[in-house]
């Protein structure tokens, strides 16, 4: 056993200062390899298993799965994997810096095929210049699916970003990964296709969260308590994004007000606090719901300032 507790496995980035230092989590210099999306998480404890000189970092936006794989890790008494609950997109380009991933791993994502929600697909022109800029040169990316439109997608989005070579795809015709879903899909006499794609071009991608050790705040000398009730319901723009402010709390000396951002499609949602100090006020992030500090995360607390100040 490595000496983790079982749900020691999963990080709260927003604790940390971005890029991660990958060193002092794994307490060694290794290879890393990515998968975005592992769902139950027997692909990547897998790897791990497989190869235990390299270190292995998953995305998952369920909590289902979070739970699940950390018992797998625990259970195996694997110390070179962690796992982040966030969007993997957010986490790659965020927690990563260029250059750095040897290998990454896409596995069965939902195609979202309505058009309406095309947005959400991994098949976009910035998922493919983040995956050129944190992979090594001669680093991959793998993307395998029960689509075969899909795979075609991103063999063209990765093709016309002129930063992979070696672009391959191919037919599945029996279980290459092994995972639960994909042993039911084969069971059904169904096939998958792959994607693979190996960088030999770089280029950097702009990084949202870089280099903020301070957490935003604000200090206004009186605000307006009419005006800071009414700001339930309100949207506030920025070129970046939005934010809406969802709820407004009231106590003795503080008011917390509910906020859900969202830029690019990457949402948080987190509490801003208006608490009464010695001399003013303070507007801040609630310690207690961090969110990353984004463009639009760090707009909302000093518009909330600007809003409500006398």
């Amino acid at each position: 056993m490595n000496g983790l507790g079982v749900f020691s496995y999963c990080i709260d980035a927003k604790k940390l200062t971005l890029p991660i230092n990958w060193k002092s989590i794994f307490n060694r210099a290794a290879e890393l390899v990515v998968e975005l999306g592992f769902g139950n998480g027997e692909f990547l404890v897998n790897l791990a298993k497989t190869y235990p000189s390299r270190d292995y970092v998953g995305f998952e936006t369920s909590l289902t799965s979070i739970v699940k794989i950390q018992k797998r890790i625990h259970a195996e008494g694997l110390g070179n994997v962690r796992v982040f609950m966030v969007d993997g997109q957010f986490g790659l380009r965020e927690f990563f810096e260029d250059e750095s991933i040897q290998e990454i791993y896409v596995n069965f994502p939902c195609p979202w095929p309505k058009k309406s929600h095309e947005h959400r697909r991994f098949t976009n022109e910035e998922f493919v210049r983040i995956a050129a800029a944190v992979l090594k040169k001669n680093g991959f990316f793998q993307l395998t699916s029960d689509v075969d439109w899909y795979v075609n997608d991103m063999a063209r989005l990765i093709e016309a970003s002129g930063c992979f070579g070696e672009i391959f795809t191919w037919k599945n015709e029996r279980v290459v990964l092994g995972t639960r879903y994909e042993k039911k899909w084969f069971s059904q006499g169904k096939v998958s296709f792959t994607v693979k794609a190996v960088k030999v071009n770089h280029r950097t991608v702009e990084r949202w969260t870089w280099g903020e050790i301070v957490m935003p705040h604000v200090h206004v000398k009186n605000v307006d308590a009419k005006k800071l009730l009414r700001l339930k319901g309100q949207v506030f723009h920025h070129e970046r994004g939005v934010f809406v402010v969802k709820g407004v709390y009231t106590s003795e000396n503080e008011y917390l007000l509910r906020i859900v951002s969202n830029e690019s499609n990457f949402q948080q949602r987190y509490f801003i606090s208006v608490e009464k100090k010695q001399d003013g006020w303070l507007v801040k992030l609630d310690p207690d719901a961090l969110a990353y500090r984004t463009y639009v995360v760090k707009f909302s607390v000093k518009k909330i300032a600007e809003v409500i100040s006398t």
